[in-house]
Parts: C-alpha cells; sequence; structure tokens
C-alpha cells in the first residue's frame, strides 16, 4: 500500500480507521481484494459527469482489468459507462476504500480516482450493466445527487472540492 494513513475504509457503509500497514494487513487479510479506477470529469462549463446505477448516483468506474494500469482502466470504465471519448486525465484524486459482500465473498474495493476533463458530449449509458441514466451535472448540484449515493463518494467529493 502506498496509500497515506490514517486510510478510511467504508465497512457496512461505516468509516473505520486504519493507521498504519500493520492495520491494513490485519483488516485486508478477512477479505478478497478488488482494484477498480474511474474518473471525476468535468467539462468546459464546469458540468461532471454522473451515472445513475440500481437506485444511487455515483461517478462512473469499474474493475481494472489484468495488465491494465490504474489510469488505463479508469479511461476504458468512463467510456464504456457513458459513450464520452476524447477523455484527458489531469491529475489523480485520493482512492476510495469500501467492503462490501458478493454471493457470500467479503470484498475491499480499492477505487483509484483521477480528475478527467472532456468536451460536452453527448452519453450514452451502459445499460447492460444497469446504468439508467449519464448526464452532465453542473458541479453546485452534485452534492445534492450525492445525498442518494455511498458514503465512501460523498467523502472524496467533500474531500476534492
Amino acid at each position: 500500500m502506498n496509500d497515506k494513513y490514517p486510510l478510511i475504509v467504508f465497512h457496512a457503509n461505516q468509516p473505520v480507521s486504519i493507521n498504519s500497514v500493520q492495520e491494513w494487513e490485519n483488516f485486508a487479510r478477512d477479505f478478497t481484494l478488488i482494484h477498480a479506477a474511474g474518473g471525476i470529469v468535468s467539462n468546459a462549463n464546469d458540468e461532471i459527469l454522473m451515472i445513475f446505477r440500481l437506485g444511487y448516483w455515483d461517478f462512473p468506474k469499474g474493475k481494472v482489468e489484468a495488465g491494465e494500469d490504474w489510469e488505463t482502466a479508469a479511461i476504458r470504465e468512463v467510456e464504456e459507462e457513458t459513450g464520452l471519448r476524447n477523455i484527458h486525465i489531469t491529475r489523480p484524486y485520493p482512492n476510495t476504500y469500501h467492503t462490501y459482500t458478493l454471493h457470500g465473498t467479503p470484498i475491499l474495493k480499492i477505487t483509484h480516482w483521477y480528475e478527467m476533463q472532456a468536451s460536452k458530449q453527448s452519453l450514452t449509458p451502459q445499460t447492460e450493466e444497469d446504468i439508467a441514466q449519464a448526464v452532465w451535472v453542473p458541479r453546485a448540484e452534485v452534492s445534492e445527487r450525492l445525498k442518494s449515493s455511498y458514503p465512501s463518494l460523498c467523502k472524496l467529493w467533500t474531500k476534492i472540492q
């Protein structure tokens, strides 16, 4: 782990503070680790790209494929989930950490986030991934939409503003 401590992991939607490598190793050993990557994309109108999936507002992201670096995965996932093209990473954002259970297996997901820019384009939600909407949202409205989201995303958005 190259992240700075303390790390905040959302476990059962509650923040857990991890303060050292030893604490991380003790916590993480009970989970299958999954890496994901995604982007918080803005356009020239200072709108932010958001998706609506399974009843929650979110930023586009997805699992990193074998042999893929975080940046490539982040761009690929934003493209796949929204139809957006010509995306440019401008800088990394802090990672988020959360746990969940998938088919009885406890998962610890690390999402590698990036600030991205793109021109305003029409969007196509990836419905086969249960994405109902992909929309450009005025920056001032993002916090309100994140009230219907995940605690890790709310914390990330607050941190980067």
